[in-house]
């Protein structure tokens, strides 16, 4: 009878982990996610701005790409989409440098969409000031 019952209580136990491990690896096989936004510069003409991609997720994200960038607010601009960017391992940030030239007055706000080679995209906005080709994000 005491081997019955020990043996209930194992199956009981060892089937109980089934579920846990299969939640590690599921999380492991995770792709990359991105956080995206401004980051705080100071800059003049075509490396003023300085978008910050940080992959948030699992796994590395291959050719970081920006697929659009959108700017609301007096400025002018000359939208060139970045093709073949680097590599982002899981928790740490890269900078991007649109191949743009802004001239503008006043606040802006601006939207940048990224992908990589994973299919996974990802949105952010930030805020700024431009005066000529001068801009600064705060």
């Amino acid at each position: 009878m005491k081997k019955i019952i020990f043996l209930i209580i194992a199956f009981v136990i060892i089937g109980s982990s089934f579920p846990l491990i299969a939640a590690e690896n599921s999380s492991k096989n995770a792709g990359p996610e991105f956080e995206v936004g401004l980051e705080t510069s100071i800059g003049y003409g075509f490396h003023a701005l300085s978008i910050a991609v940080k992959n948030i997720g699992d796994s590395t994200a291959h050719n970081i790409t920006i697929i659009n960038l959108s700017i609301d607010g007096n400025v002018l601009y000359n939208n060139r989409v970045t093709t073949g960017w680097m590599d982002v391992e899981p928790g740490t940030t890269a900078f991007i440098y649109p191949n743009t030239m802004f001239f503008g007055f006043g606040r802006f706000t601006a939207t940048m969409t990224i992908t990589c080679d994973e299919g996974i995209t990802g949105t952010g906005s930030g805020n700024g000031f431009i005066f000529g080709p001068f801009i600064f994000v705060p």
